[in-house]
């Protein structure tokens, strides 16, 4: 990892805690729409959506959906199947509206998130969000957190229209912050989106592997960590 001077960082699930602070919000739009009187159980709620949430978002990974599509369908989609007799469309874009918001304020982040934004700050590295996620929440994340301030750009796929992995989205991210790809590491918890998409762009990347999930051998990570604390040893 010799040469870098920037950094770009996944946001959801490699420095926000999206998976925690989604249960949470899971839960409040269950309780604050009394989903109880039409649904079983939050159970079977969440195990639908969340199903049909990440099918969605590989699809948008891949440019095959837009944003506005995956917003609606994934509540949509969630509320006919647990036996919702309304318009289903409408309360599903009611509920995700609420969603996002609720969301957007949770302020966990993943273990050690904060100290390796801290440590790349006082090296003196420049350290950029580069995420696939919505505009109108990615910037409060942060803020909720409480390390906005740590970071100098937040380049989202909602500014340019390319969605990781697609190589577009990693010439806008050097063009949005003066960078090179020479000198540029992408750090993420999306094998993908974000490393197989940032190698292809001449990037160097370092794998989240937070679940601890196999990797082929050729793998095109230049390195690969278990948990962030690690990362500090190698830049």
């Amino acid at each position: 990892m010799k040469n870098i001077s920037t950094v770009f960082i996944d946001l959801d699930d490699t420095v926000w805690w999206f998976t925690e602070n989604s249960k949470l919000s899971l839960r409040h739009v269950f309780d604050h729409f009394a989903m109880d009187s039409f649904c079983h159980s939050y159970d079977s709620f969440k195990t639908v959506y969340l199903a049909k949430n990440k099918e969605l978002w590989e699809l948008y990974h891949h440019g095959k959906i837009t944003k506005d599509f995956l917003t609606t369908e994934r509540f949509r989609y969630t509320l006919e199947q647990t036996g919702y007799k309304g318009d289903c469309l409408a309360m599903g874009a009611t509920i995700d509206k609420e969603y996002l918001h609720f969301l957007s304020l949770q302020p966990t982040l993943v273990p050690g998130a904060r100290e390796l934004l801290e440590y790349l700050n006082a090296r003196g590295y420049d350290v950029n969000i580069l995420s696939n996620g919505f505009k109108q929440v990615q910037a409060q994340k942060l803020a909720s957190a409480g390390v906005s301030h740590l970071i100098h750009h937040i380049v989202l796929s909602d500014d340019c229209g390319i969605t990781k992995p697609l190589p577009g989205i990693f010439e806008y991210a050097l063009r949005v912050c003066n960078a090179s790809a020479d000198t540029s590491v992408m750090i993420g918890d999306n094998y993908e989106a974000d490393v197989c998409g940032a190698h292809a762009a001449g990037w160097r990347t370092i794998f989240f592997n937070k679940d601890n999930a196999p990797v082929e051998e050729r793998t095109c990570a230049d390195a690969i960590v278990a948990s962030l604390p690690q990362i500090t040893g190698l830049l």
